[in-house]
């Protein structure tokens, strides 16, 4: 069965956030490499993101997110809330409840749970991001749906250490996002895709 896939978006969007606060988490956040950021981030969608439903797909041509990293430093899962998430030019309207808050979590080294030197070109500097509180809501031609993130995977961050010094993306790839509300012809949950590349700083590296 195919899911709407409109949380995405919103999941994506908040993600973006989190994503860069995850990498925080590892190490240290730095823009540009080597200075500590903790100022704001702001992304834009890249790959539309797309929800597909067992009765529609939902496309949205644009959509913006950003917010503040409020938690990072070692020992700490980095993360903020997300204070702007948009979505335009959709073929079914959208609407954002609830922006939530992201997270981003260092993927595992090593089976000690090491994190070396991201720079060194050792290890992929990536961290996998999770938000949480994030309600969208979609108006369909069946009724409307609404999507609720929980602690759910949403994707992975990918920072410019790894893309030659160009911006940081967000691949989104969700994991099912409960339906909280609305017709059960949309189904029990939500999967989306998408990309998302952070304009804000317009570099975001990972330090060790």
């Amino acid at each position: 069965m195919k899911y709407v896939k409109i949380l995405g978006l919103a999941a994506v969007a908040a993600t973006a956030l989190m994503a860069f606060a995850a990498a925080a988490s590892a190490t240290t956040l730095t823009s540009p490499t080597g200075t500590v950021y903790t100022g704001e981030i702001h992304a834009e969608a890249e790959v539309t993101p797309t929800l597909d439903g067992s009765f529609t797909t939902v496309t949205c041509k644009k959509s913006t997110v950003a917010g503040t990293i409020e938690e990072h430093g070692t020992g700490v899962t980095a993360g903020g809330l997300i204070n702007t998430l948009t979505f335009g030019e959709c073929n079914f309207p959208v609407t954002v409840l609830k922006a939530g808050k992201l997270e981003v979590h260092p993927i595992v080294v090593n089976g000690k749970g090491e994190h070396l030197n991201c720079l060194s070109g050792a290890v992929e500097c990536t961290g996998t991001l999770t938000s949480s509180n994030a309600e969208v809501t979609v108006a369909t031609s069946v009724g409307t749906c609404t999507f609720t993130t929980s602690s759910t995977r949403i994707g992975v961050l990918t920072p410019s250490n790894d893309l030659g010094g160009k911006e940081a993306t967000l691949d989104i790839g969700s994991s099912p996002i409960p339906r909280t509300g609305g017709n059960f012809l949309c189904g029990s949950s939500a999967t989306w895709t998408g990309a998302y590349k952070v304009t804000k700083p317009t570099t975001l590296y990972i330090d060790g």
